[in-house]
């Protein structure tokens, strides 16, 4: 189990920093544009685009962006030992989950986003729980 809470760090991490330097390196419309073609033709739906984004909200995001990529360095060196596993997991996925729950709030305050962030908000729900589940099995087995 252990091994299995580390690759999903690993997973976890690596995405993040992708995502990162992705919206770093070419903004948050063209990152974004990406995900969204990719989900529509993975579940066959007729090409959409959540449309053209805003120079605020890019630079914004291109802000953001280097906490999220320190957040998938974070979630790596969680991954790479067993104590920082056994100490940080639990703020991991809390941190993940928490970007979830904005995710909702976003939902329900202005409408529903392009399929794809629908699709990534539930990630970022469910996932933490998994996190969490294997955290806890594994902390129940190491303090036996």
């Amino acid at each position: 189990m252990l091994n299995a809470l580390r690759i999903c760090l690993c997973i976890l991490g690596v995405t993040a920093v992708a995502i990162a330097l992705s919206i770093l390196t070419r903004g948050a419309e063209a990152t974004a544009a990406l995900g969204e073609q990719a989900f529509d033709l993975m579940i066959r739906a007729r090409p959409s685009s959540s449309g053209h984004w805003p120079a605020t909200m890019d630079s914004e995001l291109r802000f953001y962006a280097a906490l999220w990529g320190a957040y998938g360095v974070a979630a790596l060196g969680c991954a790479r030992s067993s104590g920082a596993v056994v100490e940080w997991t639990p703020w991991v996925a809390a941190v993940f989950f928490v970007g979830g729950v904005g995710r909702v709030v976003s939902l329900l305050a202005v409408g529903p986003p392009h399929p794809f962030f629908s699709f990534l908000m539930w990630i970022e729900l469910l996932l933490p729980v998994l996190l969490m589940a294997l955290w806890l099995w594994i902390r129940e087995r190491t303090a036996t």
